[in-house]
């Protein structure tokens, strides 16, 4: 049973989890990664999907799926290693939980980047970490008091709100009932044509007015260079502008 499991571990527990968009991991990391769990004191549980590694350590339990959102509100969890997905990321901040941020692409870097500026997690970058970093990253995530601390700061933050998510959601629904569906409330953009979505037309103007100044601009300076090139006759004794040597005697 995972939940007597979690619970019977000691030093507590590590949660890691890469969503279901990230299904391989290269091996040499998924080596680091087990080789580091290894060496932690407390116990792992690990979403994973591929084979298991050689390395993994008796106190690292692996599974196709997990409760992450009830794990990660176990008081016993003491840090969360993940791909920076938003939903994770709302949970560990929900829990108050510090992360350990592996980002692979798209928003998860940005994310990240907001987690550790925040004091709550530390980034690590998946294509040169070594299992010494990762190990060291996951235990001062533990040890530090300061992440824990601003994880909780931003947890308290994050669930100071009027009232609680379901009876905002049941409020809206009854809204939109009482109003015949507050049409109102409909965003305008679904009432926009392609071209006024995306704004071509505008960007049609654009690119009008600057095939104009272009034009423009091309027709100056040829017309300057043929006028460069014609001989313009002053005193009868000029080419192509320029005086001559004889005229400039006289």
């Amino acid at each position: 049973d995972l939940r007597l499991w979690v619970e019977a571990a000691d030093a507590g527990v590590v949660v890691v989890s890469f969503g279901i968009g990230i299904r391989a991991l290269p091996s040499d990391l998924v080596e680091k990664m087990a080789g580091a769990f290894a060496r932690l004191p407390q116990r792992v549980v690990w979403r994973y999907f591929g084979q298991k590694p050689r390395n993994l350590g008796e106190n690292t339990l692996m599974m196709d799926w997990l409760p992450q959102n009830d794990l990660l509100g176990h008081p016993n969890v003491k840090a969360f290693v993940s791909h920076c997905g938003m939903n994770g990321i709302f949970e560990a901040i929900y829990h108050g939980v510090p992360v350990v941020g592996f980002p692979f692409y798209g928003d998860q870097f940005d994310i990240m980047t907001r987690v550790q500026a925040k004091g709550m997690g530390i980034l690590m970058d998946w294509k040169s970490v070594t299992e010494e970093e990762l190990y060291q990253a996951v235990v001062t995530v533990i040890t530090d008091p300061s992440y824990r601390k601003a994880a909780k700061l931003i947890s308290a933050l994050h669930l100071d709100t009027p009232m609680h998510a379901l009876n905002r959601t049941v409020y809206w629904l009854e809204y939109i009932l009482r109003h015949d569906g507050a049409p109102y409330l409909r965003p305008a953009v679904y009432d926009l044509s392609l071209y006024e979505y995306f704004c071509l037309d505008i960007l049609a103007l654009l690119l009008l007015c600057l095939a104009s100044v272009g034009f423009v601009l091309y027709r100056f300076v040829v017309w300057c260079r043929r006028k460069a090139a014609s001989p313009i006759y002053q005193n009868g004794n000029c080419v192509k502008g320029h005086f001559t040597e004889q005229k400039k005697l006289q």
